[in-house]
C-alpha cells in the first residue's frame, strides 16, 4: 500500500506542484521564467472566455514587505551579500476579478464576494542565493464590511509559485547534497553558506491569507490596501523544502467597469436556482481517499508514497458554511524504510541523515497513524475550501521524537510512553518532533452530486508533511 521509493540521483531536478509531477531542465526553466512573466498575465486574461459575459474588475498593485527569516536560508546572516536580518520582497500584481453575476451569482450569499485570478511578481531581495517568485494564483475577495465608501473584507488564495533561485542552482556541484553547516561555526563539516536549502523545486504551491480594503472614489475606480501573509512550498514532495513564509503589504488601484450595473442588481432574483445543488441538504456523510509522495531529507534523495483515507459527517446550517467531524486514517511509507541504522556490515551508510525520528528498525505499523479532526467548510457551489483541525488517537511515532529523546530511552531499555495528548514545543515542532496536533488545508470540487476530487495539505504548526490528490464520494 502505497509502499514505493524513487531515487533522485538521475535527475537534474523534479518540479512538483500542487497537482503534477514533471521532470525539468532547471536551469533552462529559471531563463525562460525572467523573459515570460508576459505570459502569466495573458494567462489571466485568457481565463475571461471561461465565464460567460462576466462583470470584470481589474487590480494593479505594488507589493513591499519582507520574507520571515529562516535558518534553512544559508548564510542570510554571516555572508557578504545575505547581510539583511529579513530580506525585502518588492513587487507587483495584476488581477481581474469576475463580480457575482451570471454563473458566479452564488457569491451574492457571501455579501457580493469576488473571485480573482492575479499573476504576481515577488523579488525576495537577494537575487544571487533568493532570487524572485513568478506567482499565478485565484483568490475569494470576501467583504465583511461593504458600503458605498468603504469596503473590508478577507483575501484567501491559493496558486502555483515558480522560483528561479533553489537549491540545485545555489550549491556548489562538489557540495551537492552534502550536510550543512552555518557558516564560522568551527566545523570541519562542508561549508553550504552559498546553498538556499528553503526551497528544492521550480514549481511549488503558494498560499495567500490577508485582509484588504477598498475605498471608492469615482467612476469605478477606487484605491486599494491590503496586506498579509504569502507561503511558498512544494509540501514536502522534493526536499529540501523549508518554504518562505511572507508578510507583504500592497497598494494599488481597482477599476470596476460596469460599476452602476453591479451596484444595481439584485441578489434576491439574480440567483438561479439550479446553483444551489445540495443546499437544501442539512447533513451529508463523505468518503475520501487521497494519495501523493514525499520526502524526508534533502540528503536521502528518496521519496515515498503517502495515502490517507478520511470519513466524515457534515452539517450545513446555511448555503455558504458547513461544519463537519471525521475520522483519519494516514500511511507514511518513509517509516517504513527510512530510519537511522547502518545499513549494511561495514556500518559506514546511514538510512537517512536526518535525525528526527528514533526508528531502530522499519516496521509497517509505524506507518499508520489515526486521527480525529474537527471540519470547517466554506462553501462556493460545487467547490468547498476547508481548514481542518485534528489530533492523533493512535500514533506510534509519537514516543520515537525527538530523535534525542526516544534514543536515551531505548538505550535505558524505555519508553517514552505519551498519551493522547502531552506538553511539547510547538515552536519547534516541524523540526524536531511532528506532536500530536495536525492541521489541513482541503480543496473538493463536486462535478456531479455525489463524486468529488480533492486536494489535500497536511501540516504540523505550518510545516508541510505530504500534498495529496484523491477522490471521494458523497451520500
Amino acid at each position: 500500500m502505497f509502499y514505493y521509493q524513487i531515487s533522485l540521483q538521475n535527475y537534474e531536478i523534479i518540479c512538483y506542484s500542487a497537482n503534477f509531477i514533471l521532470p525539468l531542465h532547471a536551469e533552462k526553466i529559471g531563463r525562460v521564467m525572467k523573459k515570460n512573466l508576459l505570459i502569466l498575465v495573458m494567462l489571466v486574461l485568457g481565463s475571461w472566455a471561461v465565464f460567460a459575459q462576466p462583470m470584470l474588475r481589474y487590480r494593479l498593485s505594488g507589493t513591499a514587505g519582507w520574507l520571515n527569516r529562516d535558518d534553512k536560508i544559508a548564510g542570510t546572516k554571516t555572508m557578504q551579500g545575505l547581510t539583511l536580518d529579513r530580506p525585502v520582497v518588492a513587487g507587483a500584481t495584476f488581477a481581474v476579478e469576475f463580480l457575482p453575476t451570471g454563473k458566479l451569482s452564488s457569491l451574492q450569499q457571501w455579501n457580493n464576494a469576488s473571485i480573482g485570478v492575479a499573476a504576481t511578481y515577488l523579488n525576495l531581495g537577494q537575487n544571487q542565493y533568493l532570487g524572485s517568485l513568478y506567482t499565478l494564483w485565484s483568490y475569494l475577495n470576501i467583504p465583511l464590511v461593504n458600503t458605498p465608501h468603504f469596503v473590508f473584507g478577507l483575501r484567501p488564495g491559493v496558486g502555483v509559485a515558480f522560483a528561479d533561485r533553489r537549491y540545485s542552482n545555489t550549491v556548489p556541484e562538489e557540495l551537492k547534497w552534502q550536510a550543512y553547516q552555518q557558516p564560522n561555526s568551527g566545523s570541519d563539516k562542508p561549508n553550504m553558506q552559498i546553498a538556499n536549502i528553503s526551497i528544492g523545486s521550480v514549481a511549488n504551491a503558494f498560499l495567500n491569507g490577508g485582509i484588504y480594503m477598498d475605498f471608492p472614489i469615482k467612476n469605478g475606480v477606487a484605491v486599494t490596501i491590503a496586506g498579509g501573509w504569502q507561503h511558498a512550498s512544494n509540501g514536502s514532495v522534493l526536499t529540501p523544502n523549508a518554504g518562505y513564509n511572507m508578510f507583504n503589504a500592497e497598494l494599488g488601484l481597482t477599476y470596476t467597469p460596469s460599476e452602476d450595473q453591479v451596484k444595481e442588481r439584485t441578489p434576491q432574483t439574480d440567483v438561479p436556482h439550479h446553483l444551489y445543488d445540495g443546499v437544501q441538504k442539512k447533513w451529508d456523510v463523505e468518503i475520501g481517499l487521497a494519495g501523493g509522495v514525499r520526502s524526508v531529507y534533502y540528503r536521502d534523495q528518496k521519496v515515498f508514497g503517502i495515502g490517507e483515507l478520511t470519513v466524515a459527517a457534515h452539517w450545513q446550517p446555511v448555503s455558504i458554511f458547513r461544519l463537519g467531524a471525521g475520522v483519519d486514517l494516514f500511511y507514511d511509507g518513509a517509516y517504513r524504510s527510512v530510519y537511522y541504522q547502518l545499513a549494511d556490515a561495514s556500518n559506514t551508510a546511514p538510512r537517512t541523515y536526518y535525525k528526527k525520528t528514533y526508528l531502530a528498525e522499519g516496521r509497517v505499523e509505524d506507518c499508520f497513524r489515526l486521527g480525529f479532526s474537527l471540519q470547517p467548510d466554506f462553501v462556493i457551489g460545487r467547490l468547498t475550501v476547508g481548514y481542518h483541525l485534528g489530533f492523533y488517537l493512535y500514533d506510534p511515532i509519537k514516543n520515537l521524537e525527538p530523535f534525542g529523546e526516544a534514543e536515551a530511552a531505548a538505550k535505558e531499555g524505555k519508553s517514552l510512553h505519551r498519551g493522547i495528548f502531552y506538553g511539547y514545543d510547538m515552536s519547534k515542532a516541524s523540526n524536531y518532533q511532528d506532536g500530536w496536533f495536525y492541521q489541513r488545508v482541503q480543496l473538493k470540487y463536486r462535478p456531479t452530486e455525489h463524486f468529488y476530487v480533492q486536494l489535500s495539505l497536511k501540516l504540523h504548526i505550518m510545516k508541510a508533511e505530504y500534498l495529496a490528490l484523491g477522490v471521494g464520494f458523497r451520500i
